[in-house]
């Protein structure tokens, strides 16, 4: 019972990632945080699906009333096979 209620708890206050897998060859990843947040979400999340390196096509706002970077994003990204060039 304690363990539901730390978990009820943790729930309520974490910040939620949500990612979301495409159809094609994109996804979308929605999260709190800027940039730098979403490329780390997207490459783990592609590393998790057997890839190397993940390509970010766009980052919005889900709210788009919020100024830009604030509150949460929505990002579309790529996975690739191999590790992007800088």
């Amino acid at each position: 019972m304690k363990n539901i209620a730390l978990l009820a708890a943790c729930a309520l206050l974490c910040a939620c990632t949500t990612v979301k897998i495409g159809k094609g060859d994109t996804s979308i990843i929605e999260h709190e945080g800027g940039a730098d947040v979403a490329k780390d979400l997207a490459t783990r999340a592609c590393q998790k699906a057997g890839q190397q390196s993940a390509e970010i096509i766009s980052t919005v706002n889900k709210d788009p009333k919020a100024p830009p970077g604030t509150g949460k994003q929505v990002t579309t990204f790529r996975c690739s096979a191999a590790e992007r060039q800088k």
